[in-house]
């Protein structure tokens, strides 16, 4: 399942450039694609000292004047965050956020001094990334600071080479203790913080050095007394001076085991997926690896990694929930219900889905209505965004007569109209062509930035934004055509000929290999967290964000259908553990069902997250405002497709709905697409109301998004059970 989809050089038709407008800072050059949509990105971005959250705690890259050079620490307790504004719509709040910058620990040395000292970063996978902090590299790259950054360490572990460390704090220090009789090679220290929190110093000796002896400097400033080697670990102890005595030994057994990043398995038999993290486990003693694992990682484990949780320790994400300690070095993680038999259309529970001939006749003429649309020109658009839209909206057109019409004759039509429109961006021909960018993140991308020099033209493709929103719909649409082109004609020419394209396009968002040296692996998805970060190259205060659940969706959903039609089985096996995954934490972070406990109570009414960001979530779009409900909720329904039932439950749908549009009233006043897509996910729980409004005879056609037509939204309800009576 982690072979490479292929190893050869992106197609000649895209072409190669060699500079990008946004180069990354700090990275030693290793001859390696560079990660683009990670947690780690604010390091290599901009000023490089945005926060990184590495779940549960923020750190920092210090380097403004007037602070301390180094690596700063904090841990955000719930009750700092601050609530938007209640909203008339639902009376849920309309976001919350955890501070920043709170320095309550940092890493520093003697040694440090800006505009001598360096950051390097080094082996940036996709789970982790290594800095190194060297005091001055010009004279010796002997006195340094290593810290590797692992989603979901338990320490921050920060490795000294031949330095005096220092610690500061702008919390400020109201007390240090040496505790006595630790263990053998490693000293202990509690450090209480004047906003009464209590942290743990920890520090094992390297072979041939002194211990580490500390000194209060100054109610902001810990210094050694001496040239240090060796491991420094520290963690939050408590909130409170009272401490917490079960924590305590939890962090006292586990001490001097750190991850030196984390090695991804997977496997699929049958619906069973399993995934697992083997962690690079380094340090001193004999404890296995202190991790923080979400909650999505604790319903899914094992039940051999279910019994290394140690359920005394635990602490909130900024925006997950509460995060349980686990002393493992590997992870096993199970999800048990994959989509392994949802194919192109949606299936009604029970009993198959009927339709009255009627119904039928009408969808026909709907659907030969749609079919006479100029295709090429609808379709010729300067966004990879909207063009692609436009394309799966014919294509779903065209498994309308194909497989719920039983209609060869007006399917092989639609689909010969629909290849011509396909081809432009096959060859790429379009308005703004593909480019390969070949030297720095490596990857395919709009020739727009470069033609405008605009970085967030087409929602930031340049600059990596949004590639699985994007190429799914064009992945879907060339599986579409395929699939129909084989089953009415038996010939294969048409899908041998398109497979390096859109293999290509998969390959720049999930590639599973290294071996495949001119991608990254996994550029969109974060197997930490369970789901895809839309945002690219841009620095941002609170971390990566995405959007739209669905869509994140629809890319894997795609990618599984590509691999079922041109026969590869891995490639289809991993875009079912995708998708299981997926719907796992979708339906714990971003679909916020009744009852749902990993957002702050006054947020779950909003039953979407809306902007979902690593330290904020904020129930908004980016292109509508805080009233326009409709597109916050809508963003995450669209495109309506087989997979939707899959991760959209009908109970929450109906819960959804019974909050926004009670009766249907406020649909009904809507007078653009968002009007269909509302009515369209509706037949997740009401099919025979949602197939009604699709065939009702005032209709028009502005209630449809660029994405969908009336036919197979007629479809959708009715194979969902809507069209039998």
């Amino acid at each position: 399942m982690l072979g490479p989809i292929s190893t050869d050089p992106p197609l000649a038709m895209f072409t190669r450039k060699t500079t990008h407008p946004v180069l990354p800072k700090g990275v030693v050059d290793s001859g390696k694609p560079i990660q683009t949509n990670k947690f780690y990105s604010n390091l290599l971005l901009d000023t490089q000292n945005s926060p990184v959250f590495t779940m549960p705690y923020e750190v920092w890259f210090s380097n403004n004047a007037n602070e301390p050079w180094g690596l700063s620490v904090d841990y955000r307790e719930p009750e700092l965050r601050q609530f938007g504004p209640t909203q008339s719509s639902n009376g849920a709040s309309e976001y919350y956020i955890n501070p920043i910058f709170i320095r309550s620990l940092h890493f520093s040395a003697t040694e440090f001094i800006r505009g001598t000292s360096t950051l390097e970063l080094k082996n940036l996978d996709h789970m982790s990334v290594d800095m190194t902090f060297l005091a001055n590299k010009a004279t010796s790259t002997t006195k340094r600071m290593e810290v590797t950054l692992v989603q979901g360490m338990g320490f921050i572990s920060a490795t000294y080479y031949n330095l005096v460390p220092v610690f500061q704090s702008s919390v400020l220090f109201r007390s240090m203790v040496k505790q006595s009789s630790y263990k053998t090679g490693a000293v202990k220290y509690k450090i209480t913080l004047e906003d009464n929190s209590i942290w743990m110093l920890y520090a094992w000796t390297a072979s041939g050095s002194s211990a580490l002896s500390l000194q209060m400097t100054n109610n902001g400033k810990i210094t050694a007394r001496g040239v240090f080697s060796g491991l420094v670990q520290i963690a939050k102890l408590s909130k409170t001076t009272s401490g917490n005595s079960a924590v305590e030994t939890i962090y006292d057994a586990a001490s001097g085991a750190w991850s030196k990043g984390n090695t991804l398995s997977t496997t699929v038999s049958g619906s069973t997926g399993t995934y697992g993290f083997t962690f690079n486990r380094q340090g001193y003693g004999s404890s296995e690896v202190l991790m923080f694992a979400l909650p999505h990682h604790v319903a899914s484990f094992n039940s051999a990694t279910t019994g290394k949780l140690k359920m005394a320790l635990k602490y909130n994400s900024p925006t997950k929930g509460v995060m349980t300690a686990i002393v493992s070095n590997s992870w096993t993680m199970i999800e048990s219900s994959l989509p392994t038999n949802i194919g192109w259309l949606p299936v009604k529970s029970g009993t198959p889905a009927t339709f009255k001939p009627e119904y039928l006749t009408l969808q026909g003429l709907i659907g030969v209505f749609e079919t006479a649309q100029d295709m090429e020109a609808v379709t010729n658009q300067d966004s990879m965004y909207f063009s692609g839209k436009s394309l799966a909206k014919y294509a779903y057109l065209c498994l309308t007569f194909s497989d719920v019409l039983n209609d060869p004759v007006n399917a092989l039509a639609c689909i010969n109209k629909l290849k011509p429109a396909f081809a432009r961006f096959a060859e790429n021909r379009q308005i703004f062509p593909l480019v390969y960018e070949s030297n720095t993140w490596r990857g395919i991308i709009s020739s727009a930035i470069y033609t405008t020099g605009d970085p967030y033209v087409d929602f930031g493709s340049g600059v990596y934004n949004d590639h699985h929103f994007h190429y799914a719909y064009h992945i879907q649409t060339a599986a579409l055509i395929g699939y129909i082109d084989k089953k009415l004609t038996g010939s294969t020419t048409w899908i041998t000929a398109n497979t390096p394209f859109v293999n290509t396009l998969i390959r720049d968002v999930c590639n599973p290999s290294s071996q495949d040296t001119y991608f990254p692996v996994w550029r969109s998805f974060d197997w930490f967290h369970g789901h895809s970060w839309a945002k690219g190259l841009t620095a941002s205060w609170d971390g990566k964000d995405e959007e739209s659940s669905s869509e994140d969706v629809n890319f894997y959903y795609s990618m599984k259908m590509w691999g079922s039609l041109i026969g590869d089985a891995s490639m289809e096996a991993r875009g079912n553990l995708l998708l299981g995954i997926l719907k796992r934490s979708i339906n714990s972070y971003m679909l916020l069902s009744t009852g749902n406990t990993n957002h702050p109570s006054s947020f779950i009414g909003n039953k979407v997250t809306g902007i979902m960001f690593e330290n904020k979530v904020h129930h908004v779009t980016y292109f509508g405002t805080v009233a326009e409900v409709h597109k916050t909720q809508g963003i995450h329904m669209l495109p309506l497709t087989a997979i939707s039932p899959y991760i959209r439950s009908s109970t929450f749908v109906q819960q959804e709905w019974n909050v926004y549009w009670p009766g249907g009233t406020a649909v009904e006043a809507l007078t653009d697409g968002w009007k269909g897509v509302l009515w369209a996910n509706w037949a997740l729980f009401d099919p025979v109301k949602s197939h009604e409004m699709f065939r009702r005879v005032d209709w028009v056609n502005s209630w449809l998004d660029g994405g969908a037509s009336r036919a197979w939204y007629l479809s959708f309800a009715g194979l969902l059970g809507g069209a039998a009576v």
